[in-house]
């Protein structure tokens, strides 16, 4: 689909994976090892048709996003738009894509999580109806080292 931003949003192959991955890193998301390509595989196996790029006229992956489906919550992972393109809706135009997936699913609700010190995407989100959950805690255990950020 075009945009009035001329990007178009498509899903995701494995041959994008290089860029994508440079892309994440240049958008300064903490790289996980869930973040190489055998873990992006299995992802890419689950929900092929959530895990979407934004290019520009040229092709060039300029964002992308990967959302998840459980089928009972959706989940938005690894919103990222390089930096010389950010603050030109390119990361609007790819959650509203993937929230329209999502509510195709049967989605009543996303959820997310976003590091503590990271204010943009708190505005971004917030500025889309997205809402911080006081009402329970994030909890995890690692079951690979380096699957969760440093405590900090």
């Amino acid at each position: 689909m075009s945009g009035r931003i001329g990007v178009t949003i498509e899903p995701f192959a494995m041959d994008d994976f290089p860029v994508v991955h440079v892309l994440w890193q240049r958008s300064g998301l903490w790289m996980r090892p869930s973040d190489g390509p055998e873990q992006t595989l299995l992802k890419l196996a689950r929900d092929p048709e959530l895990f979407l790029v934004a290019r520009d006229s040229l092709g060039v992956v300029v964002g992308t996003v990967m959302g998840g489906w459980d089928g009972r919550r959706a989940y938005v992972y690894h919103l990222a738009v390089l930096p010389e393109r950010q603050r030109q809706g390119i990361a609007g135009r790819l959650m509203d894509e993937l929230e329209a997936r999502f509510r195709r699913l049967g989605a009543l609700k996303a959820k997310l999580q976003i590091m503590n010190d990271n204010a943009a995407s708190r505005a971004f989100f917030s500025a889309r109806g997205y809402e911080l959950e006081s009402f329970c805690e994030p909890w995890g255990k690692q079951l690979v080292a380096g699957g969760a950020p440093p405590s900090r």
